[in-house]
């Protein structure tokens, strides 16, 4: 491997190492206090159901607090490949399954096992910035596609940003933070230009049980003819309610997931066995949680999005997917700018630039958090636009 230069590998280091202290502003402040009210978290209010915190505690009190075995533990690895099963792509059994530590672990083991330096990945701009962040570690060169101006997916750039060197895309459906959902046509272009390109497809999924309106979520997993070029990642933490239990779980076929699981054992190690017998429980128990779960944030979305374009110079489009609203912002400053003078009037919002150089004049809030803040929150925001 050849070596990173020094200086552009600190100057790259600080980048993420801003964008991190950014979130952990916005985390620090995502448990509203009297001055701030905070509309930027991804952490869902929701506590974990409790037949899953069950779990967990008797796990602690059944002595089940030793070492997993490294890939995971067995008996989910069965319940996730049994879930990726029914999904219409063929069967997955539990050796097509490495367990992480949440859906980060898994995107950083995957991407690293797959990126030599000089490899060119695609990403959609605006996107989750740890994927570049990943791919600038391995040496790779992030290339970012843009939407179309509606915010979906763009055949003709993806084309255009192919090279010899492109290796990779990274499909993250639903989408943080835009909010779309692809449709099956989308999936099967998709499928077809990874197909032709002779790329590896890495779909994290980490939202895929928040699709609202009766929209299908279609997963990289059904199809079957991309079984040796796909890599599905996914998480405990959005459907559950789990975030703060790190677990989730990457799922490749046709030998594709051992350079993933000689990575991840590399630099996670052991996930915790207490996460893992509480997700066990998560997946093996039948509860309509899902359901009600989705109810509520399609509750939330509306009346945020009602609120959002009701108040000047503000508007956005209810999003499909996720819990996230990107809103489209009039503002005479950068977004960055706004971000840090919402602050200062008492609202935590995120940049839309923290997503990519194209989320200028946007920013991004979350319905993920207590509806009893929106108002507000938004009537801080307004104020905030007042006074610029």
């Amino acid at each position: 491997m050849a070596p990173i230069g020094k200086e552009s590998a600190l100057v790259k280091v600080s980048q993420a190492v801003e964008r991190l202290s950014q979130s952990q502003r916005a985390r620090t402040l995502s448990r509203p206090s009297s001055d701030v009210i905070s509309l930027a978290s991804g952490d869902p209010s929701f506590d974990t159901p409790d037949h899953i915190r069950q779990a967990g505690i008797t796990a602690i009190r059944t002595g089940q607090t030793h070492y997993s075995a490294p890939m995971g533990e067995t008996d989910l690895r069965r319940a996730v490949a049994s879930y990726l099963s029914t999904l219409g792509g063929g069967d997955f059994e539990a050796d097509h399954v490495l367990i992480t530590n949440g859906a980060a672990s898994g995107i950083y083991a995957s991407m690293l096992a797959y990126l030599d330096p000089g490899d060119e990945v695609l990403l959609h701009d605006p996107c989750y910035s740890l994927y570049w962040d990943v791919a600038r570690s391995a040496g790779a060169a992030p290339v970012f596609v843009p939407w179309t101006d509606k915010l979906r997916l763009d055949m003709d750039a993806l084309e255009r940003a192919v090279t010899p060197r492109t290796r990779m895309l990274v499909l993250n459906n639903p989408a943080n933070p835009t909010g779309i959902v692809f449709t099956e046509a989308e999936m099967r272009a998709v499928a077809d230009f990874v197909r032709r390109h002779d790329l590896l497809l890495i779909a994290d999924e980490a939202y895929d049980h928040l699709v609202f309106d009766g929209r299908p979520m279609i997963s990289a997993a059904r199809f079957e003819a991309l079984a040796d070029r796909t890599i599905v990642i996914n998480t405990c933490s959005k459907t559950f309610a789990m975030t703060g239990w790190r677990i989730g779980y990457v799922a490749a076929r046709e030998g594709l997931l051992k350079a993933v699981a000689v990575i991840h054992r590399t630099s996670v190690g052991f996930v915790n066995t207490i996460g893992q017998r509480a997700a066990v429980s998560a997946f093996a128990t039948q509860t309509n949680w899902p359901g009600q779960m989705l109810d509520e944030y399609a509750r939330r979305r509306a009346l945020m999005c009602d609120l959002v374009n009701a108040m000047p110079g503000l508007h956005c489009e209810k999003p499909e997917g996720a819990f996230y609203v990107f809103v489209r912002v009039e503002a005479p400053v950068s977004s960055e700018a706004l971000t840090e003078h919402c602050l200062k009037h008492g609202v935590a919002v995120r940049s839309g630039t923290e997503f990519g150089a194209r989320g200028e004049g946007f920013i991004r809030l979350t319905f993920a958090g207590e509806p009893a803040q929106f108002q507000p929150g938004l009537e801080r925001l307004a104020k905030a636009m007042r006074a610029l």
